[in-house]
């Protein structure tokens, strides 16, 4: 009888949180680095989405670097990042706010997820013209940053996962200058 009790609520709440969207670990800086390709601290300057709060939206964000600790070369300034299109852990981000990104190459579910369910774009969800400042002829590359990564906004306290992340570039090998394509 217990053990059915306890499986029951197992179940129960893995399907409340499914349905509240992407139910992620907990964390600090030290604990997201190393799975990033990249890392900064940079200011949204674009985002594209639509309002609608659906993750079946397509969207591009736009960040203008600050200061980059992973991945990232001294010469670049700007980069893109989906928040998770297409997934329950999609994240939204405001324009004009300042965050501590964590980024990665678009190999997979954010480490810390303990759900992602992924929707199929099947060509019905809404086509958006090209963002300002992205070249269809010489794309940039766009990272992945949704829910789970550790990506969140600057806020007090943030300080000291600032100082981590300083302390782990310099024992970190140097990037290049320019993103891979």
């Amino acid at each position: 009888m217990w053990r059915s009790c306890v499986g029951t609520s197992l179940f129960l709440l893995i399907a409340i949180s499914h349905s509240f969207g992407c139910w992620c670990g907990g964390g600090s800086a030290s604990d997201y680095v190393e799975a990033a390709s990249i890392v900064f601290v940079g200011k949204t300057a674009f985002s594209d989405d639509d309002g609608s709060v659906k993750f079946t939206q397509k969207t591009l964000v736009r960040f203008e670097v600050e200061e980059a600790y992973k991945g990232l070369g001294d010469k670049v300034h700007e980069v893109w990042v989906d928040p998770g299109s297409f997934t329950d852990c999609y994240q939204t981000f405001q324009v004009g706010d300042r965050y501590l990104v964590f980024a990665n190459e678009r190999s997979g579910s954010p480490p810390d997820a303990l759900s992602i369910t992924v929707v199929p774009d099947n060509g019905k969800s809404k086509r958006k013209p090209v963002p300002p400042g992205f070249d269809l002829k010489n794309p940039l590359k766009v990272y992945w940053s949704p829910e789970c990564v550790g990506t969140h906004r600057i806020v007090s306290g943030t300080e000291e996962e600032i100082n981590y992340l300083r302390k782990y570039k310099k024992r970190a090998p140097e990037p290049t200058d320019q993103a891979k394509p």
